[in-house]
């Protein structure tokens, strides 16, 4: 299961936009590693084999569709969420939204099918009374349960056993890094899950969770705040973080970095923003707390050891 040794480093030169009247870097050093595996690689998106229901499985939820190729099940795969960005699934046969509704599924005539948030189970509910079987593998879970039950719906215990134990074995490798004695702050600057606002990462979310496995701290759950909800620049002066996360999916959002720094409130007066301290990040290692969870948490530790060295 490797990764680069070395993060791909980018440097943005000649940042100078104003925010009230502070100066933002001149020349900020922005770490990129979207790149990296994007789930562990000891299976092939395919190997597992059709299973005793062929392609029947039907999966609500980008974790549960990182879990199901890394455990080599792409091709039991019937239906699954639109927008995902993940090497094994390009002949999935039918895309639908998260919330896709009772109707639309059963045309699909699947025989499984698997949910990971609690706004689907009213779906779940209507499936299972015209007996299809169905199950909800709550997000919030540790990356590691989440594996362990859905290998289990899949009858790849083994497999799965494999993939935690890959995982944990990242996790033990990870040493905290602290800025003056403390922990570093991290944040997660999105432009999702509060309409069109500028928002962050609170606790339970799979951000929170990474953050925390390296070590660090959730400067937007420091402050009280959970899920992704609006940014305000009072707030981003408070939450004071040492790093920013991005997902590389949303950079276009931003208008690239140029527009990171010139519209996100407040960005530009923290120590992050002073330092030019921003990970780049795969979607899913940002989002999902999934298979790739040893992956991303490994390599986000490794950048936060470089960064503070």
């Amino acid at each position: 299961m490797p990764i680069r040794d070395k993060p791909v480093r980018v440097r943005i030169h000649s940042l100078a936009f104003l925010f009230c009247a502070i100066a933002f870097p001149v020349s900020a050093e922005v770490v990129d590693i979207s790149d990296i595996d994007a789930y562990p690689a000891l299976y092939k998106p395919n190997d597992a084999g059709p299973g005793a229901d062929g392609r029947g499985l039907v999966l609500l939820g980008a974790d549960m569709v990182e879990i199901a190729v890394a455990l080599g099940a792409a091709d039991r795969i019937l239906a699954r969420p639109v927008d995902i960005d993940l090497p094994g699934i390009d002949d999935t046969p039918h895309k639908v939204r998260e919330w896709a509704g009772i109707e639309g599924i059963l045309s699909l005539r699947p025989k499984l099918v698997v949910a990971s948030s609690v706004i689907s189970q009213r779906l779940l509910n209507g499936l299972e009374a015209v007996g299809v079987k169905t199950a909800n593998i709550d997000r919030a879970l540790p990356a590691t349960e989440k594996v362990i039950r859905l290998a289990a719906l899949l009858g790849l215990e083994d497999r799965g056993a494999k993939i935690v134990e890959a995982i944990e074995a990242d996790y033990a490798q990870i040493r905290p890094v602290m800025r003056g004695g403390k922990p570093l702050r991290i944040v997660h600057a999105s432009k999702m899950g509060a309409g069109t606002n500028f928002s962050a990462g609170g606790s339970a979310t799979a951000v929170h969770n990474l953050i925390l496995r390296v070590g660090a701290l959730n400067a937007f759950a420091e402050i009280g705040r959970d899920r992704y909800r609006a940014v305000t620049p009072e707030g981003m002066i408070l939450m004071a973080p040492d790093v920013v996360i991005i997902s590389e999916k949303e950079l276009p959002s931003f208008g690239d970095l140029d527009g990171l720094w010139k519209d996100y409130p407040g960005i530009g007066l923290t120590p992050a923003g002073r330092d030019g301290n921003i990970v780049i990040m795969r979607e899913l290692h940002v989002r999902s707390d999934a298979a790739s969870s040893g992956i991303a948490t490994k390599a986000l530790s490794r950048v936060l050891d470089e960064m503070f060295e």
